[in-house]
């Protein structure tokens, strides 16, 4: 267990208050200036009951306080069947003594949506039965042929599962008859198992976090990138006891750290271990992985959230890495200090067509801001936009950045719960199960914690992911608790919606890596699709436009991976698939 005391020096005043260094907000530009933002506020309802989700998440807790005991598990929201609708794929778990047993009953859950916020478990017969530690999932189209695949990290290995079942029926299924949903586990086909390339390391030493999947080298084929903790085994578990007698479990500083994998698409369905020629072998204690577009020039760059660790930042130099995270102020904290970073999200918050990075931290360490400022360098700013002491206390997992009241301006979200069950008896000022927090953008990037219409109930929070869940065009939450029930947060806030579907034809189908810009009333949203994002988790990949009460995007402006430009407009209210031209 971490024992970190509360410090009230000058370094943690300056970053509470917005006192100290950092450079004022700039004036507003011309798109927030027009911002038509709403006063409505986020209203999310837990539906679980009556969405027919009944997973409960198997940890595997034991006296003996495993690391990987305590980390899981994540979502993902996908249409596994491609009949249109989101589902949702539930990460499941073992315990640390099951690892290696065929006969283990511990694994993860496909639940198939029927479009109105309910869910069939079509589990049997999906072929994703098969034990497993799980930890994060991701999805993608890796061979192109039209349907979603499954990635799932975990202990003991990493699966990807191929998808058979028969191709895109967007719209042609009933609600009431579902079709079925068939993967093949093709991880050793793939060439993803194993030690990683020019390493005597066992690949079960450790374990794997978040991944994405991205195309690395703008090739048209979906590579891999895959996140990992620590150097870790059940022969090397370490009994950590801060009190000489009880034992608890062990912070990430006493494992070795360890690196990432990348892995190229070789087409074919073969994949080779390119770690280190990409420049993507850096030993770090990885939790969090995004995508972002440092230099909108659509070579997909790689933000990596360390635990205890400093943060990498890798600058995509047309398919080789370099690391610049320190350079560009992301690395380490305001005290010049590495923070326990979990979930990690990307999104233009204030209007200024740049992303910013949002980062969940370790408890007693406020989650980070990072704008990019006209110099190209990050500065921490959420003291100064309103997030810095609610978020001070809590230990972040689940980070999301989306429009929750569809206003045009991105909201934050950051669900919470800690590490060790017993954190009162060394912290009184701790709880295990932990509320989850909403912040309210005003419009501007500023924003204002949302008092009500949030569950209050504390979660033992892990993983977050959001896509629309009942085909009312806002976007809908999944929350999964370690070692507890998974929930179902409706959406009720309201407002219209812009969602669009994408479809690649000269870069890779699923459409990773688009940036994607919609003017409304003169002001413009921009949006990167992208795989992974905030904790251990995958988004339903559609990109999500809130029009407020506007019933027409004005314009919409495509730019594919392939350099393709396609503009687009009006486009209605609703949901639209786009297609890149030929």
């Amino acid at each position: 267990m971490r024992i970190r005391l509360l410090l009230l020096g000058a370094s943690l005043l300056s970053a509470v208050t917005g006192c100290g260094s950092e450079p004022p907000k700039p004036e507003p530009s011309s798109a927030e200036s027009t911002s038509t933002a709403s006063t409505q506020t986020v209203r999310l309802v837990d539906t679980t009951q009556i969405s027919g989700i009944r997973t409960v998440h198997r940890n595997g807790a034991s006296d003996e306080r495993y690391l990987p005991e305590t980390m899981g598990a994540g979502a993902a929201i996908f249409d596994a069947d491609g009949d249109g609708h989101a589902d949702v794929y539930l990460v499941g778990g073992l315990a640390v003594e099951e690892l290696g047993d065929p006969s283990a009953a511990g694994h993860g859950t496909l639940y198939l949506g029927r479009g109105d916020g309910t869910f069939e478990d079509a589990t049997a017969g999906s072929g994703l039965e098969g034990p497993h530690l799980g930890m994060g999932a991701a999805v993608g189209d890796v061979d192109n042929d039209g349907d979603l695949d499954l990635l799932v990290t975990g202990v003991g290995g990493d699966r990807l599962y191929e998808n058979q079942s028969s191709g895109d029926r967007h719209g042609e299924s009933s609600p009431k008859t579902l079709p079925r949903a068939r993967f093949e586990d093709v991880t050793v086909r793939a060439g993803l198992s194993g030690s990683t390339a020019g390493s005597t390391e066992p690949q079960d030493v450790g374990f794997s976090s978040s991944a994405v999947f991205f195309d690395a080298d703008l090739d048209g084929w979906l590579d891999i990138y895959i996140g990992r903790y620590v150097a870790w085994s059940p022969e090397t578990d370490l009994p950590c006891r801060p009190d000489g007698t009880h034992r608890s479990y062990c912070t990430p500083e006493a494992y070795p750290s360890v690196t990432g994998r990348f892995f190229r698409n070789l087409g074919g369905g073969r994949f080779e271990d390119a770690t280190a020629a990409v420049g993507l072998d850096l030993p770090g204690k990885t939790l969090g992985v995004a995508v972002i577009d440092l230099h909108d020039d659509l070579w997909p760059d790689l933000v990596v959230a360390n635990d205890t660790a400093r943060n990498f930042l890798f600058e995509n130099r047309e398919g080789r890495f370099e690391e610049v995270g320190l350079e560009l102020g992301i690395a380490l904290g305001q005290s010049g200090a590495p923070r326990g970073a979990m979930g990690i999200d990307v999104g233009d918050l204030d209007g200024d067509l740049r992303p910013e990075l949002v980062i969940g931290n370790f408890s007693q360490e406020m989650s980070a801001i990072y704008r990019l400022g006209e110099g190209g360098i990050f500065v921490d700013q959420a003291a100064r936009w309103g997030i810095g002491l609610d978020t001070l206390m809590p230990l972040a997992f689940g980070v999301k950045v989306l429009d929750l009241d569809l206003d045009g301006s991105l909201d934050l979200f950051f669900l919470h719960g800690h590490i060790e069950p017993d954190i009162e008896r060394w912290q009184p000022l701790q709880q295990y199960a932990q509320p989850a927090l909403i912040f309210r953008n005003r419009g501007d990037g500023t924003f204002e914690p949302q008092k009500e219409g949030v569950p209050a109930d504390p979660w033992v929070g892990r993983g977050l992911a959001s896509g629309d869940l009942d085909g009312d065009g806002d976007l809908d939450l999944i929350v999964t608790q370690n070692g507890g029930p998974a929930r179902l947060l409706r959406n009720d806030s309201g407002g219209r919606s812009l969602r669009l579907r994408l479809e690649g034809t000269n870069g890779n189908r699923t459409g990773y890596g688009a940036r994607v810009d919609v003017e409304v009333d003169g002001r413009t949203q921009r949006r990167l699709l992208t795989s992974g994002r905030s904790y251990l988790s995958a988004d339903e990949p559609v990109l999500t436009f809130g029009l407020g009460d506007h019933e027409t995007a004005d314009r919409v402006t495509v730019h594919w991976p392939s350099g393709r430009i396609q503009e687009l407009g009006p486009l209605a209210v609703g949901e639209h698939r786009i297609r890149e031209p030929e």
